[in-house]
C-alpha cells in the first residue's frame, strides 16, 4: 500500500512533508519515480499526465488536490477507479472573499482613481449602484460565495443544474432561468464544474443578455469562456469590466490579447488556492479509507463531472 503524488511543475516539499507526519515517509512516492507500481494503491494528482495512472494495477482511489476535477477526467485513459476532490471550508471562503473583493473594486471605482492618481487628478464619484449579482454555479464554493454577498447586503440570484434553497438567494434551472439571471445580473460570478454541458457557457450569445455596463468575474475555468466575444462586448461597451482569474491557457501567454485589453484585469489562478494544512487531513483520511477497502469521502459522479 502506497500513495503516488502526480501534481507537475508545483514544489511537492512542504506536502510531502506534512504527508510525512500522518504516514510513512517510504509510502509516498512522486511520479515519475516508482520503485513498484504494484504497490501504489492511491494516486493524488493535480492536472497530471494524461495516462500516467493507467499502469497502476493496485490503484484503488485517485484524490485530486483541489476542488476541481477536469484535468482529471480529460484524461482518456484514466483508471475507473472512485474519484474524489477537495471540499475545504478554507477554500470556500477565501473564493467568497476573493469573488466579495472583485465586486468592490467595480463597485467603488477602483480603477478609475487609479488613472486619475496616475494623471494627478482630483475627482470624486460616487460608489456605484449595482446591486444585483448572479452566480453560476452553486456548489460548494458558490454556496460560500452566496452566503457572503448576501451578508454584505447584495442580491443573489444562483443558477444551477439543480435547485437550491438557500436563505435569500434566488435559484434557476434551465435555459429560461438562465436568461432570467443573465438579464438582471450587474455582476456576472461564473462558479461552474466544467463539463461538456457548461464549457463556452460565457459566450456572445449569453454575456449579451447582460444589463448594459455589467461586470463578469471568472474564476472557474478559462474554458468557459470565449474570449473573443469578451473583448467585442468590453470594446462595445455592452461589458463594463471582466476579472479574470483562469485561462485556457496557464500562465497565460504574453501574446494573448488579454494583456492589453482595457477592462480586463488578470490575476494569476490565485482566488483559491488549495491550502496544505487543512487539505491534508482529507488526502490521508481518504488514503487510510482505500488501505481499509471503505469509500473515500467527497466522491464525484463521473457521468456529470463533478
Amino acid at each position: 500500500m502506497a500513495m503516488l503524488i502526480n501534481i507537475p511543475g508545483r514544489p511537492l516539499n512542504k506536502l510531502i512533508n506534512k504527508l510525512s507526519e500522518y504516514i510513512n515517509p517510504d509510502d509516498i512516492h512522486v511520479w515519475p519515480n516508482v520503485p513498484d507500481k504494484n504497490a501504489i494503491n492511491f494516486a493524488l494528482v493535480w492536472k497530471h499526465q494524461a495516462g500516467s495512472l493507467n499502469d497502476l494495477p493496485s490503484l484503488a482511489g485517485i484524490s485530486s488536490f483541489g476542488a476541481g476535477v477536469d484535468s482529471i477526467l480529460a484524461d482518456s485513459e484514466l483508471p475507473n477507479v472512485p474519484l474524489a476532490r477537495i471540499v475545504d471550508p478554507d477554500l470556500a471562503d477565501n473564493m467568497a472573499n476573493f469573488v466579495y473583493t472583485m465586486i468592490q473594486h467595480h463597485k467603488l471605482r477602483l480603477a478609475q482613481f487609479g488613472q486619475q492618481q496616475s494623471s494627478a487628478t482630483w475627482k470624486p464619484k460616487s460608489p456605484r449602484r449595482n446591486k444585483h449579482v448572479g452566480i453560476l454555479g452553486l456548489g460548494q464554493l458558490g454556496q460560500a460565495t452566496a452566503r457572503l454577498l448576501v451578508q454584505q447586503g447584495f442580491t443573489v440570484s444562483g443558477w444551477s443544474a439543480s435547485k437550491k434553497a438557500l436563505p435569500n438567494v434566488f435559484s434557476y434551472t434551465g435555459e429560461e432561468g438562465l436568461t432570467t439571471l443573465l438579464t438582471q445580473s450587474d455582476y456576472l460570478v461564473c462558479l461552474l464544474p466544467l463539463t461538456a454541458q457548461t464549457t463556452n457557457i460565457l459566450n456572445y450569445n449569453n454575456l449579451s443578455q447582460l444589463p448594459q455596463g455589467a461586470a463578469v468575474i471568472n474564476v472557474a475555468r478559462g474554458e468557459h469562456l470565449d474570449d473573443d466575444a469578451l473583448i467585442t462586448l468590453l470594446n462595445s461597451g455592452h461589458i463594463d469590466t471582466a476579472y479574470l482569474d483562469v485561462f485556457k491557457q496557464e500562465p497565460l501567454p504574453k501574446e494573448h490579447k488579454f494583456w492589453q485589453q482595457k477592462g480586463i484585469f488578470i490575476t494569476p489562478h490565485v482566488s483559491a488556492v488549495t491550502n496544505v494544512e487543512t487539505a491534508v487531513s482529507q488526502i490521508i483520511e481518504n488514503y487510510h479509507r482505500v488501505n481499509a477497502e471503505q469509500p473515500m469521502l467527497n466522491c464525484i459522479d463521473r457521468e456529470s463531472g463533478y
